[in-house]
């Protein structure tokens, strides 16, 4: 890959940063339309969000072994093995998705269960939970397409399809919950179905475009055939990936724990924070992917300074982008939460100090995401995976404890919460100093498909 390598990055990360913005109003939809129908209806797909995630979490870690394979064997001009990578991993992805998407809807009510469902909701969330399951050999596809595409250096034509996922998604969730224009009417199995339709479509699209040849990658059927060769080496790069989400997840659910404990003023101040980092976060989400993409191509052609360099400019285009909008949050904290939550001061001055001590963690994860992307290229997956999983089980959790729960009064005083606002900051500078460290060391600058 050649070229100036500011113009690059940004000319591939600037689709993906658009493809997580139709994603997030993608849910926002579903979120919505089933609010309509009452708070039973919306804790279907969220109380379902935490099963089914472990399997799509399966899909997303194997897909960085797809990026990181694609964009080194593309770079190393060795379309051949380009293609049968992309080909394998869509033939193991397919076939783990029948696995695991079978076997969690079988144990439905036994995994709901384990949940704690409640009764009022359970009937409704498993529903809508088994639909999700089932359907979850036509949600995988457009993974592997998305991250073989971005490897390939192609980020248009994933974001053109998630565009037209997304617009389908609005168009059809009223249709298919409230039964208008003569369609019955299916509430949450509605919202459910709505998802695999629009999900299952953008699979489909891929998949033609993955065989037909027209954006680049031209897959064949012998491309599917199982590589002995290969599969190891997804395995060795899929596998940190896929335990670092899905641990991570699983850690922010004893986070949130923390904060229902101070009660609906500190879960308002922190939800609305979520949302407006994770807004101010698009930009380094496609920083990162480019980054992983063009570290990819070079470490396979054998560029390994300028793969050294791409990183460099990564950081410095990330800071220059980032920066302004930490003082924009730091600054402006409480009017933001003003605008979400009108008239309530206090959720108000929780809301500002929360903006004001979390705002810097903005940076902090941003530069992260540029050494992950990094990391993701080459094809080395495990410093990514402990950094995550130290963020938030090593650094984020045990802080939180110490400060909330130990040196201050708990639950019993509001203001204790600040514990869990300086245990992200704190988190997010340590996992930053971690993956660092482990960056520097520089053994992480050689193409994986050496082993192969």
């Amino acid at each position: 890959m050649e070229g100036n390598l500011v113009k690059t990055i940004i000319k591939l990360g600037y689709p993906m940063a658009l493809a997580s913005v139709a994603q997030t109003l993608y849910n926002l939809a579903d979120t919505f339309w089933l609010g309509k129908l009452g708070k039973e209806a919306l804790s279907a797909p969220i109380i379902s969000f935490f099963l089914t995630f472990f399997v799509v979490s399966i899909g997303l870690g194997f897909s960085v072994a797809g990026t990181s394979l694609v964009s080194q064997y593309i770079g190393a001009r060795q379309k051949e093995n380009a293609y049968k990578s992309a080909g394998n991993l869509l033939l193991y992805l397919i076939l783990f998705s029948f696995i695991f998407g079978g076997l969690g809807a079988i144990l439905d009510k036994q995994l709901l269960g384990l949940l704690k469902t409640p009764g009022d909701t359970f009937d409704l969330t498993r529903s809508y939970y088994r639909i999700i399951m089932f359907g979850m050999p036509l949600l995988f596809p457009i993974f592997v397409y998305q991250s073989v595409m971005n490897g390939y250096g192609d980020t248009i034509s994933p974001l053109k399809i998630e565009l037209i996922s997304a617009a389908m998604n609005l168009v059809l969730d009223p249709i298919l919950i409230f039964g208008w224009f003569g369609f019955p009417t299916l509430g949450v199995k509605g919202a459910a179905l709505t998802t695999i339709i629009t999900q299952g479509l953008a699979s489909f699209i891929g998949v033609y475009l993955f065989f037909s040849g027209k954006k680049g990658i031209k897959l064949k059927l012998r491309h599917l055939k199982p590589d002995l060769k290969l599969f190891p080496l997804m395995f060795k790069i899929g596998i940190p990936s896929t335990v670092g989400i899905s641990g991570t997840s699983l850690g922010f659910i004893v986070l949130m724990g923390f904060v229902n404990m101070f009660g609906s003023p500190v879960i308002s101040a922190y939800g609305i924070s979520i949302r407006v980092i994770h807004f101010f976060m698009l930009p380094a989400l496609g920083i990162s992917a480019a980054v992983t993409a063009i570290v990819g191509q070079n470490l396979g052609a054998g560029n390994i300074e300028r793969a050294r360099t791409a990183v460099v400019k990564g950081i410095i285009l990330m800071i220059t982008i980032t920066t302004p909008a930490v003082i924009i949050i730091e600054i402006f904290g409480k009017q933001m939460t003003m605008f979400f939550i009108p008239g309530d001061p206090l959720v108000h001055q929780i809301g500002q100090m929360v903006f004001f001590i979390t705002a810097p963690s903005l940076l902090f994860h941003s530069v992260s995401s540029v050494l992950e992307g990094a990391f993701r290229g080459a094809g080395f997956t495990v410093p990514v995976m402990v950094a995550n999983l130290a963020r938030i089980w090593l650094f984020r959790i045990p802080v939180v404890y110490i400060i909330s729960m130990v040196l201050l009064n708990g639950p019993e005083d509001i203001h204790a919460s600040v514990g869990i606002w300086l245990g992200i900051l704190f988190s997010s500078f340590a996992a930053l100093l971690l993956i660092l460290a482990w960056y520097l060391r520089g053994n992480w600058a050689r193409a994986r498909i050496e082993e192969t």
